[in-house]
């Protein structure tokens, strides 16, 4: 796999609190958006995004990877950012959505906690790999709201899942098949907000390599208003 990054702190917010990495020697790329006050929500997201990486900087040495194992590490990054939140008081309410996907070959897994996104873009056409913990999402589901009506609701913003927020979690992981040629996009909703999934699919088809693919998908959120601050991770397989 080869993997790249952008975020951007937007045109409103004081403060970017997404947090990214990629390790191709991983097969791993992962995405966090904190959440709760100033500064504590970075946290939330370093935390988590840090957990993730050492876990599988062990794991992958040792045995193949399975479901579990991407379960275990948001378990894991749950702990201690709940443990985080409940011993410092600057901390109080601090939590992280998480988007991950460990590739290995043709096969890999996916693992989300709240709203940010995993995608996959194959043969020009893109499908959306998770659907949100959101409070919006069972409307969707549902056919109350349209996904476009889901994107300017009052409370689209509402999580019903998050690292942190609870001491036990419930992280939705599940396999992902993979193709040579694949294109993952991971991101936060400061994406998803301002650009809806059509346009998102000119993106990531247009040409350019990954770097120029991933600046335009940031310039398109920032472009729409910006409103958040936007992150996004691009995996060509």
């Amino acid at each position: 796999m080869h993997g790249v990054g952008r975020t951007d702190i937007g045109r409103v917010r004081d403060e970017n609190q997404d947090v990214f990495a990629v390790r191709e020697d991983l097969g791993l790329a992962v995405v966090a958006d904190g959440v709760a006050r100033p500064r504590a929500g970075r946290v939330a997201a370093e935390v988590a995004v840090n957990t993730t990486l050492e876990y599988f900087n062990g794991v992958r040495e040792q045995e193949a990877l399975t479901e579990d194992h991407l379960r275990r590490a948001l378990e894991i990054a749950n702990d201690r950012v709940f443990g985080l939140s409940s011993a410092i008081s600057t901390y109080r309410g601090m939590a992280t959505t998480v988007v991950v996907t460990v590739v290995d070959g043709t096969r890999g897994f996916v693992g989300h906690v709240g709203d940010s996104r995993a995608y996959r873009l194959r043969d020009d056409e893109l499908t959306g790999i998770t659907k949100d913990h959101s409070a919006v999402q069972p409307l969707v589901d549902a056919g109350v709201l349209t996904p476009a009506q889901a994107r300017v609701a009052p409370d689209r913003h509402v999580v019903t899942r998050a690292i942190g927020a609870e001491p036990m979690l419930r992280p939705e992981v599940r396999p992902l098949e993979v193709l040579p040629g694949d294109l993952l996009l991971l991101c936060t909703d400061g994406l998803t907000e301002h650009v809806e999934d059509g346009e998102i699919r000119g993106c990531l088809a247009g040409e350019g390599d990954l770097d120029e693919t991933a600046d335009r998908l940031v310039e398109a959120a920032i472009d729409a208003g910006g409103s958040d601050n936007v992150t996004v991770v691009l995996v060509r397989c």
